[in-house]
């Protein structure tokens, strides 16, 4: 004989949903690291997968089409190491390696800040004892140079971390891309039957707006980073790959972007040429700036976020308050995803009308109606309903 069947109410229904939706969020959090890399392995996916579709088009199995795209992709990140990168490298161990462009650029400015009329003045009363002291008095203390150095081989095993999880992020895209259709299906069974159609049409909602906005963003970081490369290659000519590089990098960032891609430019400049060469390409810079977001912006991005700007600057400061630079990188593509998903629904959902209004107007004895009705004897309807508790 079989025991009988428990039944669980509603009320400790939504309890336990509530109650599991908060452990749920508190799990979450304690594996964002985990959660960002499937994320990232998500993106490439979706970003290599026409080239998938492409090479299957022409009759290419699977597997040595996405064998063939990710060793495509790996090639190209090579040659980028040896083009960009390396004599970006060897460029910046020559700035260190001949400090002399910084101390002249110091000492530069120091007799440009002599001349003016106030500040010269309490620069000359500054001797070179009083630098000496403050030095003295301002060294760190063998603690904190075991701190730093402690701080040092922490960001040294932080580097492996950050290699280990790239390399993670390729095998879980190559994952997703091999067997793109069987977690596709699993995904559906899991999904109602009722709203399964919807479903597939909202993922590939949200996947065209992500390609879409990825390319816009490739497309944008490439045009600014020759614009910063030709700033500096036709001002000061040194280190021009160098700014290029990194103006193109910081053009992933939205809003801060910018303002950090010009500020070595600006300052290589100052030191190197002067007062007059730092003030140049600082306007070169801010006229850049405004092509890029009156002219490159509108016409490249277009449509792919569909968002107002003011929303995307307050989804980057809040992104970057609580995940950092991370946080400010990702949120300009979480709001496109949330933006094409609010736009699907709300052409697919269609909300039942309330049988009751939430609320109602009553009239009160000063109101004319009332008057009115008084003077032919009626009592108004809407204080005959609201006596009987009617809606």
């Amino acid at each position: 004989m079989s025991a009988k069947k428990l039944v669980v109410s509603t009320y400790l229904q939504y309890i336990l949903i509530a109650i599991g939706a908060l452990l749920l969020f508190t799990f979450l959090r304690q594996i964002g690291g985990v959660l960002l890399t499937f994320l990232l392995a998500a993106v490439l996916a979706y970003v290599l997968n026409p080239l998938v579709r492409r090479l299957e088009a022409w009759r290419v199995p699977r597997v040595v089409a996405v064998l063939g795209v990710f060793v495509a992709l790996v090639a190209a990140v090579l040659v980028a190491l040896l083009l960009l990168i390396i004599p970006a490298v060897s460029q910046v161990q020559a700035l260190i390696q001949n400090p002399e462009v910084l101390t002249d650029g110091v000492a530069r400015l120091s007799d440009w800040t002599r001349e003016l009329p106030y500040v010269g003045e309490r620069i000359e009363a500054v001797d070179q004892t009083a630098i000496t002291q403050f030095v003295q008095s301002n060294a760190p203390s063998a603690g904190q140079v075991f701190n730093g150095a402690l701080g040092f081989i922490g960001g040294v095993f932080g580097v492996f971390g950050t290699i280990l999880n790239l390399l993670l992020m390729l095998i879980v895209s190559i994952y997703l891309l091999l067997d793109r259709e069987r977690i596709s299906a699993a995904a559906l069974r899991t999904v109602p039957a009722t709203i399964r159609d919807q479903s597939v049409e909202l993922f590939h909602a949200v996947e065209g707006t992500l390609v879409k906005y990825l390319k816009a963003q490739l497309l944008l970081c490439a045009i600014m980073g020759a614009i910063g490369w030709a700033i500096a290659y036709f001002t000061f000519g040194s280190y021009a790959l160098l700014i290029g590089l990194w103006v193109g990098v910081t053009e992933i960032i939205p809003v801060l972007g910018a303002f950090l891609g010009a500020v070595p430019a600006v300052l290589i400049a100052l030191f190197s040429g002067g007062l007059d060469a730092g003030i140049l390409v600082a306007l070169l810079f801010l006229l850049a700036q405004q092509l890029e977001g009156n002219v490159l912006v509108p016409r490249i991005m277009g449509s792919s976020v569909g968002v107002h700007p003011l929303w995307v600057l307050f989804a980057t400061l809040a992104a970057t308050a609580l995940y950092g630079i991370v946080g400010a990188v990702f949120a300009v593509p979480i709001v496109a995803i949330i933006a094409a998903v609010l736009r699907y629904l709300r052409g697919t959902l269609l909300f039942e009308r309330w049988q009751k209004a939430p609320v109602m107007e009553v009239a009160t004895e000063g109101d004319p109606k009332v008057a009115a009705s008084g003077a032919s004897g009626e009592e108004p309807a809407s204080l005959r309903s609201a006596a009987r508790g009617e809606g």
